[in-house]
């Protein structure tokens, strides 16, 4: 048989293809085409069907697709380790909101480039702003200068601040930037929406809110209606903690999915943030009408959202729900944590995850989630070419009989990326950013940190 000839095949790798019904290629080969992968399995099969002009060779390393961040603060990734909490008030003029809030064309854009940096080298291909980016179109340029996927919406969405306190983070310059208005909320989801036009655009658009107590039924609904009509996933903050989740309920008369059932905001485009706080009625709810969740179960612990407290996470991905994992703030929690603290928590309350569910969470669950199932989250035909090959460095790093994604879950942001490709073209090699000089990102985005922190504090 003649064999086709192909842009890329990824040669002897031990490929976990996030596809559950063929997990587990070794040695396993990958032929691309045009960003888009045509042949996926076991090697001898693969380079007996396709040549290619250039070829990748994986030397035995674990191969898998890109991992999906479903909930992160980009903004707050330069200020990990930081003299502030992201938890504490304004008390003093250098804090978490006033750096958010006082950001510039040249601030994000050196952040930008660097959360991209920092997202390739733990193996994510694709991250998903969570709505504190105010300079959408520089996000957006230089995420695409990098080579790297994100999501990104109306920054502070919201429309009723009459409850919201100094602890919340509040300060002039936010309020300023962000008011709390309706018509701003929904036009600026319409403008982040036409990014979608462009079907092969590494930078999507989504409707997203600030949620909670801070967003108004009449909000809720009408940009439910936009996220339906455009096609596109309605995400907001949802059930986070006991003070929110109570003031929620005061000035709304429910919260949770009930809240969102109401509201007509509970169907399958629709993705809640962290869902701490749930009961019975909420369960029913979301077994039934099949929204996405983003677990954030690193910030559950911080916020003591642990026994007595129920975590339900575990009982509904059993029972089909689509979890996927999110950070949210980086200042406390390192990238690619959110696995393995799934996995602790979820042993803490008493009802363990398999041991790869982390895994699937950060690929083909998450790759549902923000709207992209049938583009995204696996290794399988006809999807993008988004492909992590991990370094093969030590015995730690090899698989024996995993073939459900075990190592990946346990250990994915401890094991070194090596490459990285998406849309089927190489952005990291030898764990370096292919399309910009990584240094320079690095030297910069410090830089502009610390000017704006002095800028603030004279």
């Amino acid at each position: 048989m003649e064999k086709k000839t192909v842009d890329t095949l990824i040669i002897n790798g031990d490929i976990f293809t996030g596809d559950r019904s063929q997990p587990h290629y070794r040695p396993g080969a990958i032929a691309i085409t045009d960003g888009v992968v045509v042949g996926v399995g076991h090697e001898q099969e693969i380079l007996s069907a396709y040549d290619a002009t250039r070829k990748i060779d994986a030397r035995g390393a674990l191969v898998h697709p890109g991992f999906i961040e479903t909930h992160i603060h980009s903004t707050g990734m330069a200020y990990h380790g930081a003299p502030f909490s992201p938890l504490s008030g304004t008390a003093s003029k250098v804090n978490y909101s006033s750096m958010k809030a006082a950001t510039d064309p040249d601030i994000t854009a050196a952040y930008t480039a660097a959360a991209a940096c920092s997202m390739l080298q733990r193996g994510f291909t694709l991250y998903f702003e969570s709505g504190t980016v105010f300079e959408t179109d520089v996000f957006a340029e230089t995420m695409t200068r990098c080579g790297v996927r994100g999501m990104v919406t109306a920054p502070w969405a919201w429309d009723d601040m009459s409850d919201m306190t100094d602890g919340y983070g509040l300060n002039e310059t936010l309020m300023r930037r962000a008011p709390a208005d309706a018509r701003r909320v929904i036009d600026q989801c319409k403008r982040e929406l036409v990014r979608n036009e462009d079907d092969n655009a590494l930078v999507r658009g989504y409707v997203g809110l600030q949620g909670g107590s801070s967003s108004t039924d009449e909000l809720i609904r009408e940009a439910v209606g936009l996220a339906t009509e455009s096609n596109a996933i309605f995400w907001q903050h949802e059930a986070f903690e006991r003070n929110s989740d109570a003031e929620e309920r005061r000035k709304f008369g429910d919260a949770g999915a009930v809240r969102m059932h109401r509201l007509g905001a509970l169907g399958r485009n629709t993705t809640l943030a962290h869902m701490n706080l749930l009961d019975e009625q909420d369960i029913e709810l979301i077994l039934a009408m099949k929204p996405g969740l983003s677990w954030c179960p690193n910030n559950a612990m911080v916020h003591r959202i642990t026994p007595p407290q129920k975590c339900w996470f575990p009982h509904l991905y059993r029972k089909g729900a689509s979890v996927s994992l999110g950070v949210d703030t980086t200042m406390i929690h390192p990238i690619g944590i959110a696995g393995l603290m799934s996995l602790y928590l979820s042993r803490l309350v008493g009802d363990s995850l398999n041991d790869s569910d982390p895994f699937y969470m950060q690929t083909i669950d998450a790759a549902r989630n923000v709207g992209l199932g049938d583009k995204l989250g696996s290794l399988a035909l006809g999807k993008r070419a988004d492909v992590v090959i991990r370094e093969a460095r030590d015995i730690t790093h090899y698989s024996w009989r995993d073939d459900m994604g075990i190592l990946l879950s346990l250990s994915s942001s401890m094991i070194p990326v090596d490459t990285v490709l998406i849309d089927g073209k190489v952005v990291m090699e030898k764990g370096r950013l292919t399309t910009m000089d990584q240094d320079e990102i690095l030297a910069e985005a410090v830089r502009q940190r610390d000017l704006l922190a002095y800028r603030i504090s004279t």
